[in-house]
C-alpha cells in the first residue's frame, strides 16, 4: 500500500511557533555561555572528519529497517488515544493526521486526537479519555513526559503502552515510556555542528541558540556542543537559550547584537529555522546577508527556499521527513498493540540543503521529492503483512 500525501505548507508552522508558547515554558532571558576547547584531534583531524559526516548527508536517504514484519490482522478495532502539543502547528497537524490515517487504512485502528493546545491540563484530561475508551495506546507528542508521570503510572496500571514521539533521542525511555518514534536530534545537532567546522575551516565562531523549552532541544544542542569539542580546537561557541514565547523579539534582538557588536562571531545557529525566521528578517533589514552564516534545523517550506538567496543570510538547513516519520510513528503503534519489541531506531531520512545545492534539490512544492528518496513507504507496506 502507497498513500499519496499532500505535506502543509512549513512556513506557516513557523509563524505558529513564533507564537504558540509552551505552556510548561517559563520566559527567561537571553543569557550567552561559552563552550570551551575539549579536543583531542589535531585540527586538520577534526576538520576533515565533520566534512565526511556532513557530505555523507547530502546525498538521498536510505532505508535502514526496520526488517521484522508486523501482523496488522487482530488489530481491527483497536483504540490509541494520541495527545498532540498543539494541533494548530500544522507540522503537528499533519503527523497526528497522516499517522491516523495510516492506522485506520492499514488495520482498522481507531486513533482519537487530543489536541493539548499547549495547555498541560488539557493533555493530562488525554489519559483520562485513554482510561475511559478503552484505549491501549497513549501516544504523547512533542511534550515532556516529566509533565505526566501520575498520569502514566495509572495508564500502566491499566494496562496502557505509552510511546513518547519526537521526544529526541531513539529509544530514550527515560520518563516511562514503553516506546518511542522520533527523529534522531542528537544527529542533527551534530550535522549542524560539522557543518559550521567544515564551512569555517575549523577556525568558526559561533553561537548556538537553543529553546529549552521544547522537549528535543536538550539533545540537538548536546549533539552540537559535543560535536564542536570533540572535532574543532580551534572553534569558538557560544550558547543562547531563547525560549518559544521570546522568538518573534528576543531572536532579532540577539542577531542584531552579535551583528553589532561583534562581528567575526559569523555563525548563528538557532536550531529551528522556523525560530530563526524573525532573525532572518532582521539580516536582511541590515543588509548583513553576506556578514553571517544561519544554519538550523527542519527545512520549512517558505524558509528553506531562502537558501537561494544570498541577502537572506540563511546558508544551510537540515531537513527531516515528515511523512516517513509519520509511517514510523504508525509503524511502532501497531507493533506496540501486536505485542512485539519496539523499534528502537527508525533513522528517518534526513538530508542537509546548502545555499550550495539548493537550487538543484529545492524543486517544485511536492517537499519528498527534496529527499530524493520515497522509497520507505513500499518498505513500511511490505511490513505490514495481514
Amino acid at each position: 500500500m502507497k498513500l499519496s500525501i499532500d505535506q502543509p505548507g512549513r512556513a506557516s508552522v513557523a509563524r505558529r511557533l513564533m507564537t504558540a508558547g509552551a505552556a510548561a515554558a517559563m520566559v527567561l532571558g537571553i543569557a550567552l555561555t561559552s563552550v570551551g576547547p575539549a579536543s583531542a584531534v589535531t585540527p586538520a583531524k577534526g576538520l576533515a572528519t565533520a566534512t565526511a559526516r556532513l557530505n555523507a548527508y547530502t546525498a538521498p536517504p536510505k532505508w535502514r529497517g526496520p526488517y521484522t514484519p508486523l501482523h496488522t490482522a487482530g488489530l481491527s478495532g483497536d483504540k490509541v488515544v494520541y495527545i498532540s502539543a498543539n494541533e494548530s502547528i500544522p507540522v503537528l497537524h499533519y503527523w497526528s493526521t497522516t499517522v491516523q490515517g495510516l492506522l485506520s487504512t492499514t488495520a482498522g485502528i481507531g486513533m482519537q486526537i487530543v489536541d493539548a493546545n499547549s495547555n498541560i491540563a488539557t493533555a493530562q484530561a488525554g489519559f483520562q479519555q485513554a482510561l475511559a475508551t478503552g484505549a491501549k495506546v497513549i501516544c504523547i507528542i512533542a511534550l515532556p513526559l516529566s509533565l505526566f508521570a501520575s498520569q502514566i503510572a495509572a495508564a500502566h496500571a491499566a494496562g496502557i503502552k505509552v510511546i513518547a514521539v519526537n521526544a529526541g533521542v531513539p529509544g530514550d525511555l527515560t520518563g516511562g515510556a514503553d516506546a518511542s518514534a522520533t527523529f534522531d536530534y542528537v544527529k542533527v545537532g551534530q550535522l549542524i555542528a560539522d557543518w559550521f567546522i567544515s564551512n569555517s575551516k575549523g577556525l568558526g565562531k559561533g553561537t548556538l541558540v537553543t529553546s529549552s523549552d521544547v522537549p528535543a532541544s536538550p539533545a540537538q544542542a548536546g549533539g552540537t556542543t559535543r560535536e564542536v569539542k570533540a572535532l574543532c580546537p580551534k572553534c569558538s561557541l557560544k550558547v543562547a537559550d531563547v525560549q518559544i514565547a521570546q522568538w518573534a523579539t528576543g531572536i532579532p534582538t540577539l542577531f542584531q547584537s552579535i551583528i553589532n557588536t561583534d562581528p567575526k562571531r559569523k555563525y548563528i545557529m538557532p536550531l529551528y529555522d522556523g525560530q530563526a525566521l524573525p532573525g532572518l528578517t532582521s539580516i536582511r533589514t541590515l543588509g548583513a546577508g553576506n556578514k553571517v552564516d544561519v544554519g538550523a534545523f527542519n527545512a520549512s517550506d517558505g524558509i528553506v527556499q531562502l537558501l537561494k538567496d544570498p541577502k537572506s543570510g540563511l546558508k544551510f538547513d537540515i531537513g527531516g521527513d515528515n511523512t516517513w516519520d509519520s509511517y514510523a510513528i504508525a509503524d511502532q503503534i501497531m507493533r506496540v498493540l501486536d505485542g512485539m519489541t519496539p523499534v528502537k531506531n527508525y533513522n528517518i531520512g534526513l538530508r542537509v540543503f546548502m545555499s550550495s545545492n539548493a537550487k538543484k534539490l529545492i524543486v517544485g512544492t511536492d517537499q519528498n521529492m527534496w529527499y530524493g528518496y520515497t522509497g520507505y513507504q513500499d518498505k513500511f507496506a511490505a511490513l505490514w503483512q495481514k
